[in-house]
């Protein structure tokens, strides 16, 4: 089963800097990511808004080989139905731009589950379902999206598919007690704990 990669950078800038480019020991924040993702991954996809936030992802991007898709600020359904329309992959690993402390470990793990499962997300003990870290399979998201009659919300697309596990963070807790592979860098004082957490590392 071919699988493809999705990187989300349509959030808001940290520091008059994009959400990605922010540097973290040297390095911006969406090279983490890079790096968590599996080698099985044939394809990285590298979402944008627009025409002013490619160009400032671009040379990146293309240094790992990735591809840069226009999302133009659309709901997070429609960018994965996007790119899943194309039919280059039978399975999509979905990730945020802003997480330096992903593990290869996490993310094989929820892309693994795509072998038996439609769908994996994460889901904390609320129920809040976490859909920047997530993984699908491509026929059935595109199916639920068109059931969903083209939703913005992806609690309605996903209540449309079938066979989705919801990985509670308690089970996640096994790979790192802290859940540190799932911390996003949101703001200056998230950049300096993420540095904190690398250096203790």
């Amino acid at each position: 089963m071919h699988a493809s990669a999705l990187i989300l950078t349509e959030f808001r800038q940290i520091g008059g800097s994009r959400r990605g480019l922010v540097r973290l020991h040297q390095k911006p924040l969406i090279q983490y990511v890079f790096e968590s993702i599996p080698d099985e991954v044939e394809e990285v996809m590298v979402s944008v808004s627009d025409e002013a936030e490619a160009e400032d992802y671009r040379e990146l991007v293309e240094q790992h080989l990735g591809r840069l898709v226009m999302s133009y600020n659309v709901a997070l359904p429609k960018i994965i139905h996007g790119v899943l329309s194309e039919k280059r992959a039978d399975r999509l690993l979905v990730l945020p731009c802003d997480a330096p402390l992903l593990t290869v470990e996490f993310t094989t793990f929820l892309l693994d589950l795509t072998r038996r499962f439609n769908a994996a997300v994460p889901t904390s003990s609320e129920g809040v379902r976490n859909y920047v870290f997530s993984a699908y399979r491509t026929v059935e998201f595109l199916r639920a999206y068109q059931a969903s009659h083209d939703s913005d919300s992806m609690d309605v697309v996903i209540g449309e598919m079938r066979n989705v596990i919801y990985v509670n963070y308690r089970a996640l807790r096994s790979m790192d007690p802290k859940l540190a592979f799932m911390l996003r860098v949101n703001s200056l004082e998230d950049l300096r704990r993420a540095e904190l957490m690398i250096q203790r590392r």
